[in-house]
């Protein structure tokens, strides 16, 4: 398989129907020369439960690993019902917003994630090179879900450990990034509503925190030792991807392009 193209990246951008059709049409042909690419692809169609039929044609192969196209069933609503639905909804909505208000991210999930990005410190070799897709997809399938896995190459900053932990609140699956200087940062993700959806930032010592959630994934980002000012932009950069769904665009690389020659080296 060729290690350069397709790409993680690629590869979800196919699934998610949001490949111009040159490059689409490139990543089905891949799919159809190297089975390994076929299984990848596959594999996230099945986790992400979507149709494949909203992307261009596939080869036949491809197709039969596939889940069928999802049908939707429309039933007629009364106004009297909706208008009750819409009661129902906004009174969880404020109850909802009452509870997070108050909600703190949960102490025994943060040092989980400390033991998992010391571990981590202690067993890393910068010689063991970058996680392939293949990885990050079996690290998925065990945590079931597909959550954004940012790429931070233009902050210097590659994904060199891809795992799925037992934490206090479930799976955690924790994707490792490495610098060029002895950087580390740790991105967190965990379903459910363990995580607050209100973003909090925590800084105790040289640990610092920033955490999330979108939907029902919790993110959490954790540095030890990284120039604040760097791990801020790159926290405000990851939230606001995850929350879009895409990938950092090129305005978002460029500033973190910017701000890693001006920050000071990590100390961790």
């Amino acid at each position: 398989m060729n290690q350069d193209f397709p790409d993680w990246q690629t590869l979800n951008a196919y699934v998610d129907g949001e490949l111009d059709a040159t490059t689409a049409a490139a990543v089905a042909e891949a799919a159809g020369d190297d089975a390994e690419v076929a299984e990848q692809i596959a594999m996230l169609y099945q986790l992400k439960g979507v149709s494949h039929n909203a992307t261009p044609e596939a080869p036949a192969d491809l197709k039969d690993l596939m889940p069928a196209p999802m049908r939707s069933r429309r039933t007629p609503v009364s106004i009297a019902a909706v208008v009750a639905m819409l009661a129902v909804a906004v009174a969880a909505i404020w109850g909802a917003l009452e509870l997070e208000s108050d909600q703190a991210l949960p102490p025994e999930l943060l040092a989980s994630a400390r033991t998992l990005h010391g571990q981590w410190l202690q067993t890393d070799a910068s010689a063991a090179g970058e996680a392939q897709p293949t990885v990050l997809l079996a690290a998925l399938s065990t945590f079931g879900r597909v959550p954004f896995v940012p790429d931070l190459s233009s902050t210097s900053l590659s994904i060199g450990l891809v795992t799925v932990a037992d934490g206090p609140e479930g799976h955690m699956l924790h994707v490792g990034y490495r610098g060029t200087h002895g950087c580390h940062l740790s991105l967190f993700v965990v379903e459910g509503d363990a995580i607050p959806k209100a973003p909090q930032d925590i800084v105790q010592g040289s640990d610092e925190t920033h955490s999330w959630r979108v939907r029902d994934l919790g993110y959490l980002l954790f540095a030890k030792g990284m120039d604040q000012s760097r791990f801020r932009l790159i926290s405000e950069k990851v939230e606001a991807a995850t929350r879009r769904n895409s990938p950092l665009d090129n305005a978002a690389q460029e500033q973190l392009a910017a701000n890693k020659r001006q920050a000071e080296s990590c100390h961790a």
